[in-house]
Formats: structure tokens, sequence, C-alpha cells
């Protein structure tokens, strides 16, 4: 979760140089977009911008409440319980098994030990790689849904507020580079109900 919480800052600056960018050259193409530009602003909550041309989004409070992060968030937890519990329970009884195994050691044949071991051994490689198979699939996962996350933030940073006066937009979190951020240049709560209105089309 850390990787997505951090990816929220990068895909912001990312975010700042498209914004940079079109804030300069939107005037040539101005009147062609307009009225595409009116339409899609009207299912979108209103939007009040501030004459500063640098402002700022909470990344730690557009984690907590952006839906497609709580979605995200539910189905990898989702998915890594159902992984833990076949796993537990795979490893259980194969523990069980090697006790047992141990306990009539001396009711078996030489010949029959070592076959039971065998399978037994072969059983706990194939868990290894049930487990790392899992782990793989968990993580591709989550980055295929960051990268969702990431796509949706940047499109709508770009829809909304490439033709504003703001020329940067900064990612501000606890911990981060930014020391200090003046309450009335943050916006993170007009950002999170336009993404999350995005999300409900």
């Amino acid at each position: 979760m850390k990787n997505l919480s951090l990816a929220f800052n990068i895909i912001l600056g990312i975010a700042v140089s498209a914004l940079y960018y079109l804030h300069f050259t939107a005037d040539n193409d101005n009147n062609s977009d307009k009225k595409d530009t009116k339409h899609k602003a009207a299912v979108m909550p209103k939007i009040k911008f501030k004459s500063t041309p640098l402002v700022y989004v909470n990344a730690d409070s557009l984690w907590e409440n952006f839906g497609l992060v709580k979605q995200m968030r539910k189905e990898l937890e989702y998915e890594k319980k159902k992984f833990e519990s076949k796993f537990e329970a795979d490893y259980h009884k194969l523990e069980n098994d090697y006790l047992e195994l141990r306990d009539k050691a001396e009711t078996f044949s030489q010949e029959e030990g070592m076959k039971k071991q065998q399978e037994l051994m072969a059983r706990e490689q194939k868990l290894t790689e049930f487990r790392q198979t899992e782990s793989d699939r968990l993580a591709k996962m989550e980055a295929d849904k960051s990268d969702k996350i990431q796509k949706t933030i940047t499109e709508y940073l770009t829809e909304q507020y490439s033709k504003s006066n703001y020329s940067y937009i900064l990612g501000y979190s606890t911990g981060g580079g930014i020391l200090f951020a003046n309450d009335s240049l943050e916006i993170t709560n007009e950002v999170v109900d336009g993404l999350n209105a995005t999300i409900k089309k």
C-alpha cells in the first residue's frame, strides 16, 4: 500500500508538467473546445479556481477518500485473505502429515518410508511454488490497479485544470518534501469530489 501512496505523489508531479504545457497552449484552441469543455463540466462538481498559479492537494487525504482506492483495497484484501486461507490450510496439512510419518516411521519398510518422504517433499515444493506464484499475482494486481488510479487522476487533472490559471498543482503528504502548506492554497476536497464523480458515471 505504501507503493500506491507514493504513486499518488509521483503522478501528481507528472500531471504538473502536462498542466504547465497545456496552460500556455490553451489559448489557440480555446474557441473550438469551449462547447465540449462546457458539456463535460456540467456533470462535475463546481470548481472555484483560486487566483494563485500554485495550489496543492493533500495526497494523504486523497488516498483516504478517493473511492477507487477504497474499492482497490477491498479487492486486494479479499484476494489476499483467500490466498492466505488456502496456503495455511495446505501448510498445516503438510505439517501434520510430516509428524504422522515421523511417529509411524518404525512401521514402514525403508522403501515405503522413503517413498512417503519423497511425496511429502514434492508437496512442500509445490506449496512453495504456489506461494511464490500467488505473491507475484497479487503484486501484479496491485500494480495494475495502481496504474488505473494514476491514469484516472492524470486524466481528471488535465481535463479540469488545463485551462485554469494554475501552473503547478503540488502533492503534499506527511513526511514529504513540502514542509509547510498554507490551507488557503489547498484544493483537495474539490479534487476528491471530482474524482469520485468520474467513477460514478
